[in-house]
């Protein structure tokens, strides 16, 4: 069987994911200024609904500006985020792919899973080859295997 070969790409912040980021907050705060627009009587209710709404914003933009900046290694055998001189075994799994950017749900061996939103514009020559890697059922199979041995009680 085929086999994809290796491919290290950028992964961290995008401008896909700003936008779409910038899109969820700007359609949060249209959707509370209507809310406050259309209420004759301006409660505890609208209050707590902006600050809320502040909250979230502040947040995103906190969790967006800390994205790290990283490398999505596929060796040929096993998936791998390098971020300075750290690397970690990771699963990759496709949510979204919009053809020139994708999001994927980073799931490691053991503690938090990682969002990352490779882009096309991030590094075009190596695009094609990031999503073959992606989408090789061999590399479905070798993961699938890596997790039933971690899985079995003689490993």
């Amino acid at each position: 069987m085929y086999n994809a070969p290796a491919v290290t790409y950028p992964v961290g912040r995008s401008r896909f994911q700003a936008g779409v980021t910038l899109a969820v907050v700007l359609a949060g705060g249209v959707a509370q200024a209507v809310w406050w627009l259309q209420s004759a009587v301006h409660g505890a209710g609208h209050v707590v609904g902006a600050v809320l709404w502040l909250a979230s914003c502040g947040w995103v933009i906190w969790y967006g500006l800390r994205t790290p900046q990283a490398q999505l290694v596929w060796d040929g055998q096993a998936w791998s985020l390098c971020a300075g001189m750290t690397s970690q075994l990771v699963v990759p799994t496709v949510i979204i792919d919009m053809q020139h950017s994708l999001l994927l749900c980073l799931r490691p061996a053991s503690g938090a899973a990682s969002w990352v939103w490779p882009a096309q514009r991030s590094h075009p020559v190596r695009w094609l080859a990031l999503r073959r890697a992606l989408f090789n059922p061999a590399a479905d199979l070798v993961e699938r295997d890596q997790t039933r041995l971690a899985a079995s009680p003689q490993a």
